[in-house]
């Protein structure tokens, strides 16, 4: 017999917890977050998000079985007050376990005064965002969404309906025609007076969180599902950046010491988390091999430089640290659909495809 439950004790999180991985146990490409990290995600101790994130989780349980979950989701920082969020989707492949579901989170954020829900969002529009729905065939990247076709259906089954696609890219550095354009362009901003790149400072995780933050509320105010950063939050970030990431791969556009421009690349850990779930080893990430690909994931530049060059300057120097480093490919992601000058300077002047796309819903409630 089906029961939606609330997700309350240490018994209940333990369900919840383990869910993907009863749902990809056979999926050779799922890539597992360790467990630690997990769990460090959902606690308010650890996670400065939740200062201003409230979640509430559900289970679907057959026969003291978990067949499923879901999370309603509101963030006090959400601009659009009408709307809730859920994410944390995992459903095995029944009608009935995903309906069950997604009435329990919508009564939720209906309890709570929403009148729209979006997503899937994972806790929040700043972190892991949107359902696969192109591109199956493909290894995620960490902490890159990744589920079963079939979970569109049973989300449009249930009053789903597109609101935006993310796009990802895959670049190479064999793609050398496209970037002479690129580069001239990055030439020219480079040639700024009192501009330069830099490395990040590990060391000043504070002041570096920051500049970060500065960055991210005044470049990304016009995205869907903008929410203000703080420094606290930004750091906490980079301080999980810092246990894997090389600093080089972090690289900030300032001019006359303003900061004007940013971009973050990571390792792809993928491969790493593969193997550590095949030996059974899931806790922490073993040092296996070194990393062949990794990921542009925020590139941002306020509004005022953004026809100077500097989106071109941070794309071309992000792609030599590429080769520099030995990388073999990067993806380049995620670029909402909307988002005409990036999706245009990645095809024609980088020479990037889509390889993968990510969609947003919305149902109202």
């Amino acid at each position: 017999m089906l029961e939606i439950i609330n997700v309350s004790g240490q018994g209940h999180w333990q369900n919840f917890f383990e869910i993907p991985r009863r749902i990809y146990a056979q999926d050779p490409l799922w890539t597992p977050i360790p467990r630690d990290s997990e769990r460090q995600m959902f606690n308010p101790q650890a996670n400065p998000v939740l200062r201003h994130v409230h979640l509430e989780c559900f289970l679907a349980m057959d026969d003291k079985r978990p067949v499923g979950r879901i999370a309603a989701i509101t963030d006090d920082l959400l601009a659009d007050e009408r709307v809730g969020l859920f994410g944390c989707f995992e459903s095995v492949n029944r009608s009935e376990v995903a309906r069950e579901l997604i009435k329990a989170a919508c009564q939720s954020l209906a309890d709570r005064g929403k009148t729209l829900v979006q997503g899937p969002a994972t806790l929040n529009t700043t972190q892991q965002v949107g359902l696969l729905v192109e591109g199956f065939d493909l290894p995620p990247q960490l902490m890159m969404p990744y589920n079963p076709p079939y979970y569109a259906t049973l989300l449009e089954e249930n009053g789903f309906s597109r609101l935006l696609d993310l796009y990802s890219y895959l670049w190479r550095p064999e793609f050398t025609r496209e970037r002479r354009k690129l580069t001239a362009v990055a030439r020219r901003a480079a040639r700024t007076p009192g501009l330069q790149l830099r490395s990040i400072n590990f060391n000043d995780l504070w002041g570096e969180g920051k500049k970060l933050a500065d960055i991210n509320n005044e470049a990304m105010t016009s995205q869907w599902g903008f929410v203000p950063m703080d420094e606290e939050e930004a750091a906490h970030f980079l301080a999980g950046l810092r246990n894997f990431t090389d600093p080089d791969m972090l690289i900030f556009c300032e001019v006359e010491n303003r900061t004007v421009g940013v971009c973050l690349m990571m390792p792809d850990l993928g491969p790493k988390l593969r193997a550590a779930r095949r030996s059974g080893f899931l806790r922490n990430i073993p040092g296996l091999f070194r990393p062949t690909s990794l990921r542009v994931g925020v590139l941002a530049v306020i509004p005022e430089y953004r026809r100077r060059g500097v989106v071109a300057l941070l794309i071309n120097r992000a792609m030599e640290t590429i080769i520099k480093k030995g990388y073999r490919q990067a993806e380049l992601s995620l670029i909402m659909d909307t988002n005409k000058d990036m999706n245009s300077i990645i095809t024609s002047a980088v020479g990037s495809k889509v390889n993968k796309i990510f969609r947003v819903y919305e149902k109202k409630l």
